[in-house]
């Protein structure tokens, strides 16, 4: 079982003691957080009394959190289009590998032919029939080839637009960090 922490928080002039796994610093920003917030909502307006305060802070960070959480979840969608079409793209790609092989193992087979026609001296149309057979198939290979590699640079583009997403996740996560920081910092 993990060792739990407590320290002791003021929170609107009162001490609280805050108990829980997490390192102390990050319980007394917490404590420090809700504080920050009850005295804004504090010299706002000086008539409530300290339940409704409390009611108030609770609502105003709660309406942060919904909020953030919201634009993290639209970010989480955002970062998932591109995964998904790089997965059926891969797919895409196994199944041209696939037909890639084929072509490969027929390209082989009318090689062989070739050898065997020549060593048999057969007809020299048979032997420029199978010849401009396996320049058709040379050009399929070609063909394939281009479009492997567009696919693969497609597929490249889209692990750049995934890890550009995956960064302006972590930079609005360290911006809004920062911004709780400043906040804790003005208010100590």
């Amino acid at each position: 079982m993990s060792q739990k922490n407590k320290v002791l928080v003021k929170i609107n002039g009162q001490e609280y003691p805050i108990v829980g796994a997490e390192p102390k610093e990050y319980l007394l920003k917490v404590g420090s957080f809700v504080d920050d917030n009850m005295e804004a909502v504090a010299k706002a307006n000086k008539k409530l009394s300290t339940s409704m305060i409390a009611v108030l802070t609770c609502i105003n960070i709660t309406d942060q959190f919904l909020k953030m959480k919201n634009n993290f979840e639209e970010l989480q969608k955002e970062m998932q289009l591109p995964q998904v079409e790089i997965e059926e793209l891969e797919k895409y790609i196994e199944t041209l590998r696939d037909q890639l092989k084929e072509k490969d193992e027929a390209y082989f087979n009318l090689e062989k032919k070739i050898e065997e026609i020549e060593l048999q001296q057969q007809e020299d149309e048979r032997i420029k029939a199978l010849n401009d057979q396996l320049l058709e198939k040379d050009d399929d290979l070609q063909k394939a080839q281009i479009l492997i590699n567009d696919l693969q640079n497609k597929l490249f583009d889209n692990q750049i637009k995934l890890v550009q997403a995956t960064k302006e996740l972590e930079e609005y996560m360290v911006k809004n960090d920062l911004k709780k920081n400043n906040r804790d910092f003005r208010g100590k």
